[in-house]
């Protein structure tokens, strides 16, 4: 009787200490499986791009210039990418410094230039959106602000400048600064005509 007991008791032990390592080996399991949704999630938030034209960034509770595209090219995006995407410009204008400024217009169907690219040295530095591709635009973003109604939504600009519309120019532009989300507003007689999304390296 008491090998019996002896038996069962051990039997009783060992089924106890397989029930505590497949506790311990699913508990790993799940902890692994976090920790690496966790990483993917992160991950998927930092190269996650608001494609302009589908996306109403305006509306976005927070947003960054360098997390949107504007029909597929993002500023710190190369040369190549740019010419997969939106092919040769309708305009190129060569300054120096490897600086150069691309406009698109008819090859986008539009009168005048709706997309201006600032290259540098083969690298996109800013994207202005012009008023005249508004059509391919949503919701908010779309919207053609005044400088009061801008100031509501977006707050007090940290900086303004006064440049001339082109070089040479005496069409003078007020351009509204906000550097948190890599965001320059154009405006012109309290118009806003445009808004340009800056490679930002104020991001956290």
């Amino acid at each position: 009787m008491k090998k019996i007991t002896k038996k069962f008791s051990k039997k009783i032990r060992k089924e106890k200490n397989k029930v505590a390592v497949t506790l311990i080996l699913l508990a790993l399991i799940f902890s692994v499986f976090s920790i690496f949704n966790s990483i993917q999630s992160k991950t998927e938030g930092v190269l996650d791009k608001y494609e302009v034209t589908e996306i109403d960034i305006f509306a976005l509770e927070s947003f960054n210039a360098n997390n949107i595209s504007v029909l597929g090219v993002s500023v710190g995006d190369r040369t190549k990418k740019l010419l997969e995407n939106l092919g040769n410009p309708d305009l190129q204008t060569d300054f120096s410094a490897g600086v150069s400024s691309w406009e698109y217009s008819t090859s986008l169907g539009l009168d005048s230039a709706g997309i201006i690219i600032l290259l540098d040295n083969g690298i996109v530095r800013t994207i202005t959106v012009r008023n005249s591709f508004n059509e391919q635009l949503v919701g908010e973003t779309a919207k053609l602000y005044s400088k009061a109604e801008l100031y509501q939504k977006f707050g007090i600009p940290d900086d303004t400048l006064f440049m001339p519309i082109k070089k040479d120019s005496a069409l003078i532009i007020r351009v509204l600064r906000y550097n948190e989300i890599g965001v320059d507003f154009i405006v012109r007689k309290n118009k806003v005509i445009g808004f340009s999304l800056m490679l930002n390296d104020e991001t956290d």
